[in-house]
């Protein structure tokens, strides 16, 4: 039955329901439309609902995404859509082209309709900025859904879509999809190309989606992943396609090894989080045939500060001919960045590569003695809206940095009934067992696929 609010399920299901005429996409669109425009999450920041309606009205049904709506997130390039990457300073920029996973997902069928705010040019785990203001947590408003893809979450976890995109410098797909509750993957680099105008350095971005399942991760991977020469160093794609769906359920599980590790990174996780994750992760190990060893004797750069210098020389490029008379436009850390980049000298340039190194040799050495490694995503449930305070980014950030992928599943709730996640990470190009092991969860442990009351 036809109902005013956007499709609840996934994106499968979705198309799903085009396809048995029990729901049209221009009927999908103008729920999702009208949810847009009743929404508080602040997820939104741009809709094109003219070019939005003039594809929901000719959708080939055959297509895997066949009339399925989506958002964009504000980094990802969208022709004829704002640039300003959440910053006030970029504000009149309009993007000339279209992203590689944007075209691949058009040509798949799914139909861009709005965009989604990011924190201020990717920077910080807040989606808060002075361009768009605060994004809130579709499970409590005065919640954060995270960052820098917190937007996304918000729409996807919220019921405004069943898909967005995203990126992830340093967590930013996997913290918000804790904080939301949903799958969230962080791919080995570079395996879904990040063109036109790829970011290469710092060589830690990377392009992917937010979805409410596992099966919906997989269909969209399928279709977004392989070689764009826009972006020479995206990863070719499987022969044949189709390595992802086809996985499920395939995939080998049983007696590889998994190390639970809770302090990586330097975490410490909240005990409530620790013993609603660690439940999880002994669901995971018996549903997959997992066998849970001892964690190896690994040592891990400290690198909240180096961390941060990597991700600050980014800012220079698109900040420096507004440089620095911007600077009571920007937020207070993009402002700090900023003024720290410019003081960057050759020295403190070759630590971070330095840094970089170290991590990899110890993500490399971390592999040869386990197959798979577990800790909370995130050490808390999420912090309130708008809270700009300093956090270090605990494990997250070895992912970025070593190019390994790794995947944030739903965990339940913590204590003040919050969702929390379960990240494992498994060597490059591992990406297949990872949906598999999210996909067992999930089996035996469904989560919700939007959040109590959405949308909202």
């Amino acid at each position: 039955m036809l109902t005013a609010d956007p499709w609840p399920g996934d994106v499968v299901g979705l198309v799903e329901e085009f396809r048995a005429g029990r729901r049209s996409p221009a009927q999908e669109l103008a729920a999702v439309l009208g949810a847009v425009e009743r929404s508080g999450l602040g997820a939104v920041c741009h809709v094109d609902v003219e070019a939005a309606g003039a594809a929901a009205r000719d959708v080939d049904l055959d297509l895997p995404l066949a009339g399925v709506p989506f958002a964009v997130k504000e980094l990802e390039q969208v022709a004829g859509w704002p640039r300003a990457d959440a910053s006030v300073p970029l504000r009149h920029r309009r993007s000339a082209r279209t992203s590689t996973q944007v075209q691949r997902l058009v040509a798949a069928g799914a139909i861009p309709v709005f965009q989604t705010p990011s924190s201020e040019l990717a920077r910080g785990d807040d989606t808060v900025s002075r361009l768009h203001g605060v994004t809130r947590n579709p499970w409590r408003p005065d919640a954060s859904a995270g960052g820098s893809s917190g937007g996304s979450a918000a729409a996807v976890a919220g019921g405004l879509v069943t898909l967005a995109t995203a990126t992830d410098g340093g967590g930013s797909t996997r913290q918000p999809a804790a904080f939301c509750g949903l799958p969230g993957l962080k791919t080995t680099w570079r395996i879904t190309p990040g063109g036109p105008e790829p970011v290469i350095e710092p060589l830690t971005v990377v392009t992917t989606v937010l979805t409410r399942s596992v099966r919906d991760l997989a269909r969209v991977l399928d279709l977004t992943v392989g070689f764009d020469p826009r972006d020479p160093y995206s990863a070719p794609g499987p022969v044949g396609g189709r390595r992802f769906v086809a996985g499920l359920g395939a995939v080998p599980t049983r007696g590889l090894r998994i190390a639970w590790m809770p302090g990586l990174g330097g975490a410490r996780p909240e005990p409530g989080v620790l013993a609603a994750v660690g439940d999880t992760f002994a669901e995971l190990v018996a549903a997959a045939g997992l066998c849970q060893v001892a964690p190896p004797e690994v040592s891990f750069p400290a690198g909240a500060a180096s961390f941060a210098g990597i991700a600050a020389l980014r800012l220079y490029r698109w900040l420096a001919p507004h440089w620095p008379a911007s600077a009571d436009e920007l937020t207070d850390d993009i402002a700090s960045a900023m003024r720290a980049v410019t003081l960057l000298d050759p020295t403190v340039l070759a630590g971070l590569d330095d840094y970089r190194i170290a991590v990899i040799e110890a993500v490399a050495a971390l592999f040869e003695a386990v197959d798979l490694v577990a800790c909370p995503t995130v050490a808390t449930e999420a912090f309130p809206a708008g809270d700009s305070a300093p956090r270090p980014p605990g494990p997250l950030a070895i992912a970025n940095v070593s190019g390994c992928p790794a995947i944030s599943i739903p965990a339940g709730s913590g204590p003040t009934g919050l969702p929390v996640g379960l990240q494992v990470f498994a060597p490059h190009h591992r990406d297949a067992l990872l949906i598999e092991l999210a996909a067992a969860v999930e089996r035996v442990r469904p989560w919700p696929l939007v959040a109590p009351g959405a949308p909202r």
